[in-house]
This record gives structure tokens, C-alpha cells and sequence, in this order.
């Protein structure tokens, strides 16, 4: 018998397969339980529903991306090379939703109806560490926050825009280079 935990990431799998396949909307619950190889029965013991699957699928991937944005802000890297890193952390999920799907940017807007709590916290955590890398770099904290703001406001234009997540990391790769351009003249 299949553990429980072991059960549940079998159906986190497959409902991220079938929300690539036939978007959020399209996608019902017997197609998620068929994809894992698990009964629908089985499927509602875990989860009462889809946003209940796409909800537990979004905290999964914000736990990585997390560990991610960590990982490059503790890196031993230059202010530059660490600033690209953290932000490339932060929205690479985006880079990889929009290349991975047709449905990239409806799955995009799904996760920001149904997780928009969790959403708002993760980017206040975010601009924290933005600010923080910048503060280290023009040793004002006001006018860290500042910039920061400006970076992330802008990043974030970028993304809602952008058709492929190549076009995404091409524009905010730019975005970063030319940023931290600007802070590092004297």
C-alpha cells in the first residue's frame, strides 16, 4: 500500500500534467485521480477539490522557489551576480509555467485568484531581500526600499506582458543588467 504522502505527490504530479495538457478550467477532477494512476475516490480522501489540488500543487511550488530565492541570496556571489540571482529564483517558476503551457499565463492568473494571501506575503518576504542586497550596495535603507520597489514593480511589468518565458528571462535579464548599471555608478 502506497503511503499517504507518496500517494499525494502522485497526484500533485499528476494534476500539474493535466493543468499543463488542458489548463485549470478545462481540467476536472477524474482527469487528475486518472492521470496519477489513483481512484477519483482516492483522490477526494486527499483533496475536496480542484482549487484544493491547484492550492496544495501552488504551495509546493512556492516552497521550492523559496528554498530557491534563499539559496541565491546566501550565495557568496557580488551584489550584482547575487541581486540577478535572487530575482531569476523568484520568477523563474514564471520562465518555466509560460514555456511549459499554452495555458502558461491562465495558470499564472488561477494562482494568483486562488493563493493571493500566500502570494502577497512571498512578495513582501521578496522585497525584503531585494531591498536588503540594495541597502548592502547604496547604504541608504530608504532609499533601498525605494529601488526595490521600482526593480520588483518592474519585473513584474515584464512578466505580465511577456508571451513566452523566454521573452520573460530575455527582458528581465536586461531589466537586472541595466539596474544594477545604474546603482553601481558613483
Amino acid at each position: 500500500m502506497m503511503s499517504t504522502s507518496s500517494t499525494r505527490n502522485r497526484l500533485l504530479e499528476g494534476a500539474l500534467e493535466q493543468f499543463n495538457r488542458h489548463g485549470f478550467a478545462k481540467t476536472a477532477m477524474a482527469d487528475i485521480a486518472e492521470a496519477a494512476g489513483i481512484s477519483r475516490t482516492s483522490l477526494y480522501k486527499h483533496f475536496s477539490n480542484k482549487e484544493d489540488v491547484f492550492k496544495a500543487l501552488s504551495e509546493r511550488m512556492n516552497a521550492r522557489v523559496y528554498n530557491d530565492v534563499m539559496a541565491a541570496f546566501a550565495a557568496e556571489n557580488g551584489w550584482e551576480d547575487r541581486l540577478s540571482s535572487v530575482i531569476n529564483a523568484r520568477v523563474g517558476w514564471v520562465y518555466e509555467l509560460l514555456h511549459a503551457s499554452e495555458f502558461g499565463r491562465e495558470l499564472i492568473n488561477e494562482k494568483n485568484r486562488i493563493c493571493g494571501g500566500v502570494i502577497l506575503a512571498a512578495n513582501d518576504r521578496f522585497h525584503a531581500l531585494v531591498a536588503e542586497l540594495i541597502a548592502g550596495r547604496v547604504g541608504d535603507e530608504g532609499q533601498a526600499e525605494q529601488l526595490a520597489s521600482v526593480l520588483i514593480q518592474s519585473v513584474n511589468g515584464i512578466l505580465e506582458h511577456a508571451e513566452t518565458g523566454d521573452e520573460a528571462q530575455v527582458r528581465v535579464t536586461l531589466l537586472v543588467d541595466l539596474f544594477c548599471r545604474g546603482i553601481g555608478r558613483e
